[in-house]
């Protein structure tokens, strides 16, 4: 029988498939916690700071590093306890020169304070006073708004295939819907006057078919539907078909 394909180099047959495959390619809006798996359609921005507050990384007293400044053991640095910054509420009090604010990992820094003094570095002293034996840097154990992830910044580009770390990622910003791509489907087609289906007896010069079942593996691996046909004899009325 004489040939009746058309072929290509192979980087030409890509280039071709891939313009095909795009263009076929629609979307679909599913729940951020079912995307497990799917590709992004589209990129997605964050539509607010993380964290949304500078807050602490450490169980301490909030403070002003500045009121730290030259502490050491010998000579500690005597601050004023004046509150507790409860978890999930804001400070309610700024903090004055030489006071602090009991803080725990998590919470959020009062007004006016930019470090945190880790609690094992501080002693009670007495009354509402503590010693602190280690002096602060601006910044110290804090977490600042913003330093995780920008208002605006690209978390998420298009084509990306979602992981755990992604579905944490949007549900930390309060995205619980997201744009995907729908599985593609793929029909598969297995050849060949000598091909014969897996659960049949072999006979002479006969051959069980292979491909279709891998190739159908691996388009369900990566996402996709796949549709397998029946065996096509060497006919091109059948192919067209």
């Amino acid at each position: 029988m004489g040939e009746f394909l058309s072929l290509l180099p192979p980087p030409a047959a890509l280039d071709l498939f891939l313009d095909a495959f795009s263009a076929s390619l629609e979307t679909e809006t599913v729940a951020t916690e079912d995307s497990l798996g799917r590709i992004s359609a589209a990129d997605i921005v964050a539509p607010h700071a993380l964290p949304s507050f500078s807050r602490s990384t450490v169980d301490g007293y909030a403070v002003r590093a500045k009121d730290t400044h030259g502490a050491s053991e010998g000579l500690p640095a005597f601050l004023t306890v004046v509150g507790e910054v409860q978890m999930g509420t804001q400070a309610k009090t700024p903090l004055g020169i030489g006071e602090c604010a009991i803080i725990h990992t998590g919470g959020m820094l009062p007004a006016d304070a930019d470090a945190v003094v880790m609690v094992e570095q501080t002693q009670q002293a007495s009354g509402n006073e503590i010693e602190v034996f280690k002096a602060a840097a601006t910044g110290q154990n804090v977490l600042k708004a913003g330093e995780d992830v920008e208002t605006g910044a690209l978390i998420l580009s298009a084509g990306r295939k979602i992981r755990p770390a992604e579905i944490g990622g949007l549900m930390a910003m309060g995205l619980t819907e997201i744009s995907v791509t729908k599985p593609p489907t793929v029909g598969i087609l297995s050849s060949g006057d000598e091909v014969i289906p897996p659960a049949q007896d072999i006979g002479p010069g006969q051959v069980r078919d292979i491909n279709s079942y891998t190739l159908r593996a691996l388009v369900e691996q990566h996402g996709g539907i796949a549709n397998n046909y029946p065996i096509i004899p060497d006919n091109p009325d059948d192919f067209r078909n």
